[in-house]
């Protein structure tokens, strides 16, 4: 189906903020319903959720990063937080406003109470209704704005990326959703229109998709492929940081800024700049062996197996990475090298998990092929769109309900196929054997 171009004067902006104030409302209502009774579990509970978040206290109030309550112990006297500052970075404006609030209502200034869980429930609402306005900025350029809309609100709530923005919303998902689409929509400016500004934000975003989760630094691809023809577009996209050299200059030196903090916490408890943090734990890749089949449909976690959809959005963003779509293949290869990483990782499924959470935040790239499925689902014969519909409905509804009853593990040997398919009754209030 031919995509109709928007004129001038269709309201892009208006549909970015709609979609923006839903995906606020939506994540927002659902976190405050789950956890306004335990908002003291929010901010505490020992896992990887403590883990990004315990920087803020840490400093701003403690004073001391190097006691820090969730780390690997190296040695009795040397503590090492496995995970990066980037997630406290985007917390830290939500975290001042909590603690003003904290200290406004007599409540403890500890950064863990209320006040401070409260903010942060309003600040991943935040990020995830900034994601849906970026996205519709980006490809409303061509698209009519509300099917871009819709089809940021089918991926956001047919995916675990619901539940990593509405339930476990301190995870590093929903902020890397953020950063994506941020991305995204920066790198498609600056290749129509390159300037000293977006070339100097480039810097400072991808060193925050990188600091917010490393394996993420694979789309730092992205400058450089989007929508790239041939080697001569790379080498074009080189050029155009060469033209604006102060630009240039000055961002890398705000991503310098950025990167210090961490560097030095590694090097002051490691002796090391550089730090894989995980190989601390012996923990690794195996690349000769990866489990490609089982992320995509193993019981333990599979991507399909939790977010069926995508095998309907990936089906057309092969279809249009051989029709050489613009930005088709650009998606294509970051997600493939995602898969293999993800794939060689020695917990594949990684673990206590709802669905595949590895590919969450790549739900941004495939906003274009959502797209196109629905305008062929808009498009076909009124009874064949009514089954689209019905099952698009269907399976939003599963996600939500599972979403909704989850609780962790649903993975690991007592975990089988039985098991998932009684929660998936369940999710329809039909109770198991």
């Amino acid at each position: 189906m031919q995509i109709r171009p928007i004129g001038p004067h269709q309201n892009r902006l208006g549909a970015a903020q709609g979609t923006a104030l839903l995906l606020f409302a939506i994540s927002f209502v659902a976190a405050w319903i789950h956890w306004s009774d335990t908002l003291y579990l929010l901010l505490t509970h020992r896992t990887d959720t403590l883990g990004y978040y315990q920087f803020l206290p840490g400093f701003f109030l403690e004073r001391d990063i190097y006691c820090l309550p969730w780390t690997h112990e190296i040695t009795p006297s040397r503590l090492l937080s496995l995970f990066t500052i980037g997630v406290a970075i985007l917390q830290l404006p939500f975290f001042m406003i909590g603690h003003v609030l904290a200290v406004l209502g007599g409540y403890v200034t500890d950064g863990y109470s209320a006040p401070y869980a409260t903010a942060q429930l309003v600040g991943a609402a935040f990020y995830q209704g900034c994601s849906g306005y970026l996205l519709v900025r980006w490809l409303g350029r061509s698209i009519y704005p509300r099917v871009v809309g819709a089809a940021v609100l089918v991926l956001v709530l047919s995916t675990p990326l619901h539940y990593y923005t509405a339930y476990e919303p301190t995870m590093s998902h929903g902020y890397s959703f953020f950063l994506i689409s941020a991305l995204l929509y920066l790198v498609d400016l600056w290749v129509r229109q390159p300037s000293a500004w977006n070339t100097f934000l480039l810097f400072p975003l991808c060193t925050m998709v990188v600091l917010v989760r490393p394996l993420n630094g694979i789309l730092l691809l992205i400058p450089f492929i989007y929508r790239a023809s041939d080697l001569h577009s790379i080498r074009d996209r080189l050029l155009t940081l060469r033209r604006w050299t102060r630009a240039t200059i000055l961002g890398s030196l705000v991503s310098v800024l950025l990167i210090f903090p961490q560097s030095l916490y590694w090097h002051s408890i490691t002796g090391k700049w550089v730090l894989f943090t995980y190989g601390v734990k012996e923990e690794s890749f195996d690349f000769s062996a990866p489990h490609l089949f089982d992320v995509l449909f193993s019981h333990q976690n599979g991507w399909f197996v939790y977010s069926p959809l995508m095998i309907m959005v990936m089906t057309v963003l092969l279809w249009q990475a051989w029709r050489k779509e613009s930005g088709a293949r650009t998606s294509l290869v970051i997600w493939a090298i995602a898969w293999y990483f993800y794939g060689s990782w020695w917990a594949w499924w990684l673990g206590a998990a709802y669905g595949f959470r590895g590919f969450v935040e790549y739900s941004a790239l495939f906003v274009p092929p959502t797209i196109q499925l629905l305008l062929w689902m808009s498009a076909a014969r009124i009874w064949w769109r009514y089954l689209c519909v019905t099952v698009v409905v269907g399976l939003i509804f599963i996600n939500v309900r599972m979403s909704y009853i989850y609780q962790a593990p649903w993975d690991g040997p007592d975990w089988s196929w039985r098991k998932y398919v009684d929660k998936v009754q369940e999710s329809f209030f039909v109770p198991g054997p």
